[in-house]
């Protein structure tokens, strides 16, 4: 009930995306992909999710076209498609590790034995460890939530943790330091008594400077734009998981042979089928796996066909002896 309805808010919701990834693997043990995102165009341009590039050794093919109608429900900006498709099939592992975006792998392998072939399908999405980076924001994942829930413990977050890595490499006095940490906390604290969200709807660097007003001419010089390297850094975290929160993936993948041993959601035809969203990411890594085998015919008929021939040599030959 909870995916269905995430569907149909992605019709809706200004910023959701739904994202198809369907893997094919071939009885060579290389396999294809294929990338399709649908909702709206400002998100499909964004860096939450990307779509693979080309590399060196691997090509792409993507296109992006609207697929307004006179009677969609959507409007034009929504009613997007984004589709990338792998030029030819590969048979290595694929890894996408920009920070910036969803970090996950796929492993597709196959073992070689004389009288069958596995298969195996492996993925892993990265945790976004929400709980690890704000603590007091996990009671507040829902994306009905009260914004002011869980945007503050976050900007506080960023702002706290870049001037912990700023005092790193400029070794700021303690009294400095904490003269700094309490002024921050007094901030915060007035500004969410008062419930003044339009204080927090901003960039961290922003709400910094905001917050040191009262003792800026206190600070080292170039302190704000030293700091805000650093407050770049898990501002752009920040952005990803947000823009996550709208987020539906669903993978798929077709195995060779007869399917074994899977974790999948479902299996129709030989379709395997796994789905997620932001709440199964927020805290955990979601992992994917399943495996299938192959049998080659041709060869176990080919050595039935030799054992009976054998067998009949045996008897032929004994046969001849008798004589």
């Amino acid at each position: 009930m909870k995916k269905a309805f995430l569907i149909i808010a992605c019709m809706l919701l200004t910023a959701c995306v739904e994202n198809l990834i369907h893997i094919s693997v071939l009885s060579s043990g290389k396999y294809s992909i294929k990338y399709s995102s649908i909702g709206d165009k400002a998100d499909l341009e964004n860096h939450d999710f990307l779509h693979p590039e080309n590399t060196d050794l691997i090509k792409w093919s993507s296109t992006m076209i609207s697929l307004d109608k006179s009677n969609s429900i959507r409007s034009d900006s929504l009613n997007w498609e984004k589709e990338t498709i792998i030029t030819e099939p590969i048979n290595q592992k694929m890894s996408f590790t920009n920070s910036e975006s969803l970090i996950y792998d796929i492993d597709v392998s196959k073992s070689e034995y004389f009288f069958w072939d596995n298969y195996h399908f492996n993925s892993t999405i990265n945790s976004l460890a929400i709980d690890d980076k704000y603590p007091s924001i996990v009671e507040f994942l829902d994306i009905e939530a009260d914004s002011l829930s869980w945007i503050v413990p976050a900007k506080k977050y960023i702002i706290k943790t870049s001037l912990k890595e700023y005092d790193k490499s400029t070794k700021l006095s303690t009294i400095f330091t904490e003269k700094i940490n309490n002024q921050i906390d007094s901030y915060f604290e007035y500004a969410t008594e008062r419930k003044l969200i339009e204080k927090f709807d901003k960039d961290s660097s922003i709400i910094l400077k905001d917050a040191l007003k009262p003792i800026a001419n206190t600070l080292p010089k170039n302190f704000f734009k030293e700091i805000t390297i650093f407050i770049d850094t898990y501002e752009k975290d920040f952005k990803k998981n947000t823009a996550l929160m709208n987020d539906y993936f669903q993978f798929n993948i077709n195995l060779p042979g007869i399917i074994r041993h899977n974790n999948a959601e479902s299996i129709s035809d030989g379709l395997l089928v796994w789905s997620f969203d932001f709440d199964d990411i927020a805290k955990d890594e979601f992992k994917m796996y399943a495996n299938s085998i192959r049998i080659n015919k041709f060869r176990i008929q080919l050595l039935l066909i030799m054992i009976v021939v054998g067998f009949l040599g045996i008897l032929w030959n004994q046969k001849l002896k008798k004589k």
